[in-house]
């Protein structure tokens, strides 16, 4: 069926809206000048070339995908385990669990980590060892936001799967174990790539909890282009930017491949 053109045009123009910033910051890291004027004097890649005399930067950038590696892992292994028990097991309420997976979506990231922050600042007096901040606060605190996300696309992936295959399977001798290993993961594959990338994309790309629970001189990307920020003021920030927008772009596009996102975020296909 057709589409009207006014849906179109509006989501056109929603586009529009969106990218445009975008499309700026990508634009900047190429002036030629150290200071943001419009027009530029001229184009340069002296920005891109210059990052590596910026070591607070590159720093952050190995201790950003160091954090997001370790994150992206917990966080799979966990919304594996969370979706394949609720998918699987009968239980009252399941709608209610499912839900209570997702809060962490709606409470404002910032938030979120001052009181991570709080109640592990309260534990540490507690039992007398410094909590925060710390690497391994760091990690547990980016695992709270990118759960929902793991848990929503495996649970997706779950209710796509046929329990007849499974049911087979063991009919057949297969033991639980073994048909899980066997045949259950397997299929899920596509849904737990999908939201490994997506988990790396939100652990690296996070500013507001990270902003808490970072150690002086041992801090992300994001807080370590916010600190430099606050001293300069030139094109090396959209540069770096623009190195992520293209990176975050590459892994999305990746995971479209083995998720596609209007149906992980539906529910999936229910057998």
């Amino acid at each position: 069926m057709k589409r009207p053109a006014w849906t179109v045009i509006v989501g056109v123009v929603v586009y529009a809206f969106m990218l445009v910033p975008v499309a700026v910051v990508v634009w900047m890291s190429f002036f030629k000048q150290a200071y943001l004027t419009f027009p530029p004097d001229g184009y340069s890649l002296r920005w891109y070339t210059g990052l590596k005399d910026q070591p607070a930067l590159f720093d952050g950038l190995f201790y950003s995908l160091e954090i997001a590696v370790i994150t992206t892992i917990i966080s799979v292994a966990l919304g594996v385990i969370a979706a394949l028990g609720l998918s699987r097991a009968r239980l009252r309420g399941t709608a209610l669990l499912e839900n209570g997976f997702l809060l962490p979506l709606v409470i404002p990231a910032i938030v979120t980590g001052m009181a991570i922050y709080i109640y592990l600042y309260q534990l540490s007096g507690a039992i007398q060892v410094a909590l925060v901040p710390s690497t391994w606060s760091l990690v547990v605190a980016h695992t709270m936001i990118t759960l929902p996300w793991t848990f929503r696309l495996t649970y997706a992936g779950t209710a796509s799967i046929g329990k007849d295959v499974e049911r087979a399977s063991m009919d057949l001798g297969r033991r639980p174990f073994a048909t899980l290993w066997r045949i259950t993961l397997p299929l899920l594959r596509p849904s737990v790539i999908g939201a490994a990338i997506f988990a790396f994309i939100f652990s690296f790309g996070d500013l507001e909890i990270s902003l808490f629970l970072v150690s002086p001189g041992k801090t992300t990307l994001p807080v370590a282009m916010v600190q430099y920020a606050e001293f300069k003021v030139d094109p090396t920030i959209a540069a770096m930017s623009t190195i992520q927008i293209v990176l975050i772009g590459v892994l999305l596009a990746v995971a479209n491949k083995f998720v596609k996102f209007g149906e992980a975020f539906s529910g999936g296909t229910k057998q």
